[in-house]
């Protein structure tokens, strides 16, 4: 996911601001030995930080795509069309993918139904992931699982009860707010005109409007602005209580909690947190101060994570896990991969090795220099594509002259003679390297994709070539 090149040129430069308009006690916590006992412990109030951030972070994301300052702004219920291959501009999401343009749209089903269709792709690869307020993956349609051919569906959300639109495949979601992460193939900056052709033939457009009435969401206004977030998931892990809490608690009130969520909604009841809570500054005393201390403690741990990698504990985290993209009740992880991810494919779309260390348990650091080696006959296994790409310390790439920041099979790699490759990973060159990817000058991370990946990657059978150390 991210945004488009032309508009995303102030966010590179702009100054990153927290959020204006916090109370003292939020940015202070309220000394605890002064109040009564609260009736949350500061365990759970970390278990509510962690439930609360795909709302947050979803909330945020959404509304830094829809205000870039420079050219067309984004909108409820259409499509944002990114048409080259991304690159070290791209601020708005982490981690983003040189392999792929992405068509992306944010919609809102509280008004009604939002008709969805796909054009012919032809032969090209695509995936059209639905992703609920939740960061869940409800559907995914694409290559893989609908074909190749035109497509028509209508979104709803659980509550509508309206006659059937006839020609379009019915499809409910979870929550009202739906994130499309469309994804389609592009080898190289060459197939550009190629692949817009196909994203132009993508339609999002809310019931209301293709009947000839209103926009009802004209006169949104996003809460979040490009140029006071800049990087999304660095102000997620700075803001404060009051103005977190608020951002969660408006996005609940409009995104239920799944079924099996209850033991959660039960636990914060007796603290006066339901979706009937519309602010922070409405609790008790006593809650909001160790909803605010636990918050600064996770925060603390998520900024070390990311930046560190003080929760890695392998030289890859490797995630075939066919729970990924659909996380259950497993709070912690599904924020923890929000944070190193938002909007990933679920594990049968694309599975995703990423890491910060080296074999050695060490930081990667662009003065080194470092090799992946792949067997003869072990690349990874896939029925698409797959890629090994570099970025800076917080997930984004970072420029070079030389415009390469991924190898992978869209690359006419160099094979030694005994049919193995190696990818070289610097800063500076080395003298004779083959399948070099420039490294940022200082700490960087990696993340290995594979799109659509065969049954053996899915079922543990293939293994993560070490990063090795040479210098």
């Amino acid at each position: 996911m991210n945004l488009p090149f032309r508009l995303l040129t102030i966010l590179f430069s702009a100054v990153l601001l927290v959020a204006c308009g916090e109370t003292k006690q939020a940015s202070e916590p309220v000394e605890t030995e002064s109040l009564a006992p609260a009736p949350i412990t500061i365990p759970q109030a970390e278990q509510i930080f962690d439930y609360a951030y795909p709302l947050v972070i979803m909330k945020i994301s959404q509304d830094v795509m829809f205000t870039v300052p420079f050219g067309d702004k984004g909108t409820i219920n259409d499509f944002m069309h990114f048409k080259r291959i991304a690159g070290p501009k791209e601020r708005a999401v982490v981690l983003a993918n040189r392999n792929t343009h992405y068509s992306v749209g944010w919609v809102d089903l509280s008004e009604g139904p939002v008709l969805f269709e796909i054009p012919d792709m032809g032969d090209r690869y695509y995936v059209m992931p639905l992703l609920d307020a939740w960061s869940n993956t409800f559907a995914s349609l694409g290559s893989r699982t609908t074909g190749q051919g035109p497509q028509r569906y209508a979104l709803t959300n659980q509550d509508w009860s309206g006659e059937a639109i006839r020609g379009y495949e019915h499809i409910i979601s979870p929550t009202n707010m739906v994130w499309i992460t469309g994804r389609i193939q592009a080898d190289s900056h060459a197939e550009k005109e190629q692949v817009a052709a196909l994203q132009d033939g993508l339609s999002l457009q809310s019931l209301d409007l293709a009947r000839g009435l209103d926009d009802p969401f004209a006169a949104y206004k996003p809460e979040f602005a490009a140029i006071q977030v800049r990087k999304p998931v660095p102000f997620s892990l700075k803001m404060q209580a009051d103005k977190y809490y608020d951002t969660f608690f408006a996005m609940w009130a409009n995104n239920g909690s799944p079924i099996a969520d209850q033991p959660i909604v039960d636990m914060m009841e007796p603290a006066g947190i339901s979706r009937g809570t519309a602010k922070f500054a409405e609790l008790s005393p006593e809650v909001q101060a160790v909803l605010a201390a636990a918050l600064k403690s996770k925060q603390e741990q998520y900024l070390k994570a990311f930046y560190e990698g003080s929760a890695q504990t392998e030289p890859w985290i490797f995630n075939i896990d066919p729970n990924m993209g659909n996380w259950g009740t497993e709070y912690e992880r599904r924020a923890y991969w929000s944070m190193w991810g938002l909007g990933a494919n679920i594990a049968q779309d694309a599975v995703y090795g990423v890491t910060q260390l080296d074999q050695d348990m060490q930081a990667l650091n662009g003065q080194n220099v470092y090799k992946i080696h792949f067997e003869p006959d072990t690349l990874p296994p896939t029925n698409a594509f797959w890629s090994v790409t570099l970025y800076d310390e917080e997930g984004y790439m970072e420029p070079n002259d030389h415009d390469c920041y991924d190898h992978g099979s869209n690359h006419d790699l160099a094979v030694n003679d005994d049919g193995s490759i190696e990818l070289i990973m610097s800063h500076e060159k080395p003298a004779s390297a083959k399948n070099w990817i420039p490294a940022p000058k200082e700490n960087f991370k990696i993340l290995l994709r594979i799109y659509w990946p065969d049954e053996k990657v899915l079922k543990g059978e293939w293994n993560l070539p070490a990063v090795k150390r040479l210098k």
